[in-house]
């Protein structure tokens, strides 16, 4: 397997990823009145949103990288608890960028 490949279902991986996360806690804060709802669905559904768009326009790689970098670091406090999401998180953000800057 290639590595634009790798880089590709790992960025789907983590956009998505913090996507289910965010409706999950989204769906947590609404039943049980904890608060948080702007922190946990702008950092999770709004990174995981970023990321993907950042796949989606993998043809321009600069932009692209930007974008999953943004996502990526949004989700990286909120998901900071678990410790292997943020790391994951580095690890295709340094993908991201090593794609863009290939010659």
């Amino acid at each position: 397997m290639g590595l634009d490949r790798v880089t590709d279902i790992s960025v789907i991986v983590l956009g998505l990823l913090y996507v289910g996360l965010g409706v999950a806690e989204t769906i947590r804060v609404l039943t049980s009145g904890d608060g948080g709802l702007a922190f946990w669905f702008g950092s999770l559904v709004g990174g995981g949103t970023t990321v993907l768009a950042g796949q989606a326009l993998r043809r321009r790689p600069r932009l692209s990288a930007w974008l999953v970098t943004v996502g990526g670091a949004a989700g990286v406090l909120a998901t900071a608890w678990t410790l292997l999401v943020p790391v994951f998180a580095v690890v295709v953000i340094v993908l991201a960028w090593q794609r863009a800057t290939a010659p």
